[in-house]
């Protein structure tokens, strides 16, 4: 599949990057519809040194729902979803007080500390589903 990489400050490529896959059961693949460049973006393109990459790049996007590890029950195949920009569980205490982005989860953190995904790319495997996925309300 395609994915957008940061090799550095201002270089930015589209490449073949090997399709993800469900690697735990709270996992989700979500084929991507939708992402965007978000303003922490700017960040790494103005900074990044070339040492500190190729990095995956993409936190926030929306998607459909192409499959899901066994215990994931919040989406199923064909939800469309979005994705924010944090990966949270829904269930600590700090979720359930709507501070997702100081998940106590040892999963959770950023997309930036997921080497392998990232939203812009055709696809990409979502750790912590049930709480990172948001279902979206449309008709199917």
């Amino acid at each position: 599949m395609r994915a957008t990489l940061m090799y550095g400050a201002g270089d930015v490529r589209v490449e073949d990057v090997p399709d993800p896959v469900i690697k735990l059961p709270t996992d989700a693949l979500v084929r991507v519809t939708a992402s965007c460049v978000c303003g922490s973006d700017l960040w790494p393109y103005g900074s990044m040194m070339p040492e500190d990459g190729p990095a995956r790049m993409g936190h926030e996007f929306i998607g459909i729902v192409e499959d899901t590890g066994a215990e994931v029950t919040a989406v199923k195949k064909g939800d469309l979803v979005v994705a924010p920009f944090a990966i949270s569980d829904n269930t600590c205490e700090f979720c359930r007080e709507g501070l997702h982005t100081s998940c106590a989860n040892p999963q959770a953190g950023f997309w930036d500390g997921e080497p392998e995904e990232g939203g812009q790319a055709e696809a990409v495997r979502v750790p912590l589903a049930d709480g990172t996925l948001v279902k979206l309300p449309v008709a199917a």
